[in-house]
């Protein structure tokens, strides 16, 4: 079946929809339903991370839009418009006429068009002039693709929209666009997903690129399959993406996982009964353990756009702000000294940029820096993380068995971060390996010798926790050579230096953005509970999106306009006060543990940050308790 047959197959259906289901008259022009800014909020939220992991493409396209006249459109899962980019006088008209922000494109209410029609076909979908339902859009050409997140749900519609076009070339160049587009953007969600995993992407052909792949599956430690994207789903022959997880990768493929992971970075063959793809490319891992894998890119209009490395540093750290100038000044007297080092600070405070600039001044400088966030490791696979394990330890393990992250770093720095969360089990085993310089995986005999530098990390009060009994004391002082507090954005004395320095990283190379006085007034007004963190990705959003060449106030999200003004606030996440950690977990009397952290919940209507932050405690916490002790939500029983 041809293209032309496909896509005239996709309008007739449309239109028998509109006629049979709708009830909608194809003579009568509707005028377009608007929604207001408050009511786009919500869908708004939804599509800005798929605008922020695919900055690239939304580049590209924003500057192919201007050069020919046309608007770019995101719209949410129900077809609202919740941004328009218009760049020219033309484009703008285009948008007064019925193609601006707010615009329902709902099938169900604009009859056939490119947004509400791709997000019931999930598929790209091209509307030219008279292949529009209602009158009042066939002056235009609509182009839309479907995003789709990474477990299946759609996201909303990506879209080019202008004049009407009388050739097929230019409508069919738009379609392939706008297709190459959303499958870039929903590789660069899916490995955003599944960057911890090993990756492999699926292929028809031995010749292909290996950064073509769309059809990408992620793998577990045990070479399961716990993820796949649309693409290799279609080529897995459809039908529901469970039935293909928690299933063993050979399963699947027809290829075992030490095959892949022998052939890291070569094209292999598969067995073509499993799979309608006949070739699979795993994607090699980078030094950090996680897989390198790369955008699927077709659109090479403009080189990619270079995001900030957060590798900086001491010198670089230092700012004009006093405390961060003292903490500078201690990190170097200790950088060539076999001191541990405890970073306390904030969530988002920066607290890893820092370990990596202390590292980088280190005479370790030239080893590995092996970072371990022990609050976003499930339990029951940080131990093996940590310490590794023998070949045959687990069934479903690798073959070879795993060098553990301690291991890994030898010679190096060893990177614990929000080492509060780490089980008590797991505090004794580290001990034990700071204590004799020494590791010996799961199901191992032998130990292994270890030399390195360690740098731990936390939010959390840990002299509080030792009293409590949440963390061992013998433990945090052998960690507790040197204590660096990073302050938190809100009292930092360079903060307007440091709005300034993340734009210019986040805008475009030798073309930074500048921010109106009303925005920075806002952005130095805001308390930041998130930090640096928070600020990077308030920029970076704000320097995408925005309309014109500063970011003005308006560009700035909601939350952070409405939460400016508020500056002396306190996050909740860093030393909560003594009343509430007398009333904590390990405090309560008269309750038991279960019953305060139901009560929490309940109270705080099951939202774990707030139930967190009554109790005192962090939300891997709550998360965990919530495990041990059964606690399930009403609405998911």
């Amino acid at each position: 079946m041809s293209a032309d047959t496909r896509a005239s197959q996709v309008i007739q259906a449309s239109w028998n929809r509109c006629e049979t289901q709708y009830g909608l008259d194809s003579t009568r022009s509707l005028p377009p339903l608007r929604l207001s800014e408050g009511e786009i909020r919500h869908g708004r939220d939804l599509i800005a991370e798929s605008m922020a992991r695919s900055s690239t493409v939304v580049h590209q396209l924003r500057e192919l839009a201007r050069d020919t006249n046309y608007c770019m459109l995101f719209a949410d899962p129900d077809g609202v418009v919740v941004k328009t980019f218009s760049d020219t006088e033309d484009a703008r008209s285009l948008t007064a006429r019925g193609l601006g922000t707010g615009t329902v494109f709902r099938e169900a209410d604009a009859g056939t068009n490119g947004i509400g029609t791709s997000i019931i076909e999930r598929r790209t979908v091209t509307v030219n002039g008279e292949e529009h339902y209602n009158p009042t859009f066939k002056p235009f050409i609509c182009v839309s693709a479907p995003l789709i997140d990474p477990d299946g749900k759609a996201l909303g519609a990506l879209d080019l929209s202008g004049l009407r076009v009388g050739r097929h070339s230019e409508a069919a160049f738009l379609h392939q666009l706008l297709d190459d587009a959303a499958l870039w953007v929903q590789s660069a969600l899916f490995r955003h997903r599944y960057k911890n995993n090993f990756i492999v992407g699926l292929s028809q052909s031995p010749g292909i690129d290996h950064s073509m792949f769309r059809a990408l599956v992620a793998l577990d430690d045990g070479g399961r399959v716990c993820g796949l994207s649309e693409s290799a789903l279609s080529l897995l022959g459809g039908g529901n993406r469970t039935s293909f997880l928690h299933r063993p990768v050979d399963e699947v493929l027809g290829v075992t996982l030490g095959a892949l992971e022998s052939g890291s970075g070569r094209v292999q063959r598969v067995d073509p009964g499993k799979t309608k793809a006949g070739y699979v490319y795993p994607f090699p891992y980078e030094s950090a353990g996680r897989p390198a894998a790369r955008p699927a890119r077709r659109i090479e209009k403009a080189p990619d756009r270079p995001r900030p490395v957060q590798v900086l540093t001491l010198d670089q750290l230092t700012g004009r702000d006093e405390r961060m100038r003292k903490n500078v000044q201690l990190a170097r007297r200790i950088a060539d000294r076999n001191i541990p080092v405890l970073l306390q600070g904030e969530t988002g405070s920066g607290k890893e940029v820092f370990a990596r600039a202390l590292h980088l001044e280190s005479p370790r400088r030239d080893g590995p820096f092996v970072a371990v966030n022990c609050a976003a490791i499930p339990d029951s696979l940080l131990d093996s993380e940590l310490f590794g394990y023998e070949a045959g330890t687990f069934t479903g393990g690798l073959k070879a068995g795993k060098i553990g992250k301690v291991a890994a770093s030898n010679h190096g720095t060893l990177f614990l971060d929000e080492i509060g969360d780490m089980r008590l089990d797991l505090q004794t085993r580290l001990l034990r390996v700071l204590s004799e310089r020494e590791v010996t995986p799961l199901g191992g005999i032998e130990p292994v010798p270890v030399d390195l530098k360690l740098i731990c990390a936390t939010h959390r009060d840990l002299q509080r926790m030792v009293e409590t009994g949440e963390f061992r004391e013998d433990l945090y002082y052998r960690i507790n050579g040197a204590k660096i507090v990073l302050p938190p954005l809100r009292e930092r004395g360079d903060l307007a230096d440091l709005i300034h320095q993340i734009a210019r990283e986040e805008s475009d190379p030798g073309q930074p953005v500048e921010l109106a006085s009303e925005a920075l007034d806002c952005l130095l007004d805001n308390p930041w509970p998130g930090n640096i963190r928070q600020l990077r990705n308030v920029l970076s959003l704000a320097v995408l999106t925005r309309d014109g060449p500063r970011i003005e106030l308006d560009d700035l999200p909601d939350e952070i306009r409405i939460g400016a003004g508020g500056k002396r606030g306190v996050s909740a996440d860093f030393y909560p006060p003594p009343e509430r950690m007398v009333s904590g977990l390990k405090q309560s009397l008269g309750e038991t543990e279960r019953e305060r952290i139901h009560r929490a919940l309940q109270d705080s209507k099951w939202q774990v940050t707030e139930a967190a932050r009554r109790l005192g405690v962090s939300r891997a916490t709550i998360h965990r308790k919530m495990k041990d002790y059964d606690i399930v939500r009403p609405d998911r029983r």
